[in-house]
């Protein structure tokens, strides 16, 4: 992958780092468990490599919560797990037993939380790493196949040909009851504004 140089590949995965240690922190807290992070990673994939990627690392059926967010460039931040790991998750914050057949609207929204305070943890980190500020929606709930995570296929026509950059981070639990990935995806627009505040962040670092 050579969009980024090595230096700025290696300054995006620090913050990646920071930004997911806080995270961690924070959903540590919310169950009441230690939390495990993998190396990040940082590849550009097309959507076929994507799908891959998900399904190696979470399952085909998902639970995810999916928050665009904008400023000086634009890409989706996803939080995904298993479908059964969605329900622990639920289980470790409600103290209750969740039927495995369905999630109620409580316990979606208990995801959606989670999910806001997880990415947006991971999102300000980076911001405040860069020293700018992204706009972020509203978090939304996702259930159902990988595919339906990505949204429509790319147009034909697209000059990038749908590839994406990827920053991707497993997580699990103590217990390994919970687990799940972060994904922020930048559209292939993005990259040449992400190297640009990447520069500008590197040039303030002292020699």
């Amino acid at each position: 992958m050579n969009l980024l140089s090595d230096l700025e590949q290696d300054a995006l995965l620090e913050m990646l780092n920071i930004g997911m240690g806080r995270a961690a922190a924070a959903l540590s807290q919310m169950v009441q468990d230690e939390v495990f992070l993998s190396v990040p990673q940082v590849v550009l994939l097309d959507r076929r490599q994507t799908l891959e990627l998900i399904r190696q690392h979470a399952a085909d059926r998902v639970c995810a919560i999916r928050q665009a967010f904008g400023g000086p460039f634009q890409g989706s931040a996803l939080l995904i797990y298993p479908e059964e790991a969605s329900l622990e998750l639920v289980r470790a914050l409600l103290r209750e037993e969740v039927p495995l057949q369905t999630l109620t609207e409580l316990e979606q929204e208990s995801l959606v939380e989670v999910g806001n305070v997880i990415l947006n943890a991971c999102i300000g980190t980076i911001a405040n790493l860069l020293q700018t500020e992204f706009q972020c929606a509203l978090p939304i709930y996702l259930h159902g196949s990988c595919e339906q995570l990505l949204g429509p296929e790319p147009a034909p026509s697209r000059p990038d040909g749908g590839n994406h950059l990827l920053l991707f981070v497993d997580f699990v639990t103590g217990g390994n009851r919970i687990r799940g990935n972060v994904v922020l995806i930048l559209d292939m627009s993005a990259i040449a504004q992400l190297k640009d505040e990447l520069h500008h962040t590197l040039q303030r670092l002292p020699d």
